[in-house]
């Protein structure tokens, strides 16, 4: 059995972001890792605080039912309240803990999503330059990357994104910082 033509492309070339990883590994060995900087994906050079690495052994020697086991779906309910009381406090919103569904990330956050919002031919706008990613995610559930151009310092283009706006427009992804730039968006 052979895998889908669409896989085998899409495994076939790394993204220019890949390449540039690889390309860093091979010159680090080669000159050493203190001279060559990585700005390919966002690996952190510097460990994590003593202090969280000591708090995560903490918690991984306590005795607690079904540690290793499954939870429920949207997520445990007291980190759900955690998280919608952290975004009533920011937003001024009156969130309850079952307005939050809990994922595996960001990417599983929004393949979900789009499952739920896309129907064949729906279009979803995405500030141009943006993490290559989306355009599977959207694509998965038949849905199209409308990329929507942004200003020269990377700032988001109201007037654009207004523009690009249609009647099958049904999601536009912003993510700040922006990925790849590092943009952080402002409220404005």
């Amino acid at each position: 059995m052979s895998i889908s033509k669409k896989i085998k492309a899409a495994t076939s070339s790394s993204s220019m972001i890949r390449k540039m990883f690889e390309e860093g590994a091979i010159l680090k060995k080669k000159f050493g890792a203190d001279k060559v900087y990585d700005f390919s994906l966002g690996n952190p050079n510097v460990d994590p605080p003593r202090d969280f690495e000591e708090e995560l052994i903490k918690i991984a020697r306590e005795v607690i039912p079904y540690k290793h086991g499954y939870m429920p779906n949207a997520g445990y309910m007291e980190t759900r309240q955690a998280i919608a009381a952290k975004i009533n406090r920011i937003s001024g919103l009156n969130l309850a803990g079952d307005n939050v569904i809990m994922s595996c990330g960001a990417g599983g956050a929004l393949n979900v999503i789009l499952k739920a919002l896309l129907d064949p031919e729906d279009e979803v706008l995405v500030p141009v330059p943006f993490f290559m990613e989306y355009t599977p995610y959207v694509e998965n559930y038949g849905g199209v990357i409308r990329r929507v151009k942004t200003k020269d310092d990377f700032s988001l283009d109201v007037a654009a994104m207004e523009a690009t706006i249609n009647e099958k427009t049904k999601a536009l992804i912003i993510n700040s910082p922006n990925n790849p730039t590092g943009k952080v968006y402002s409220e404005k």
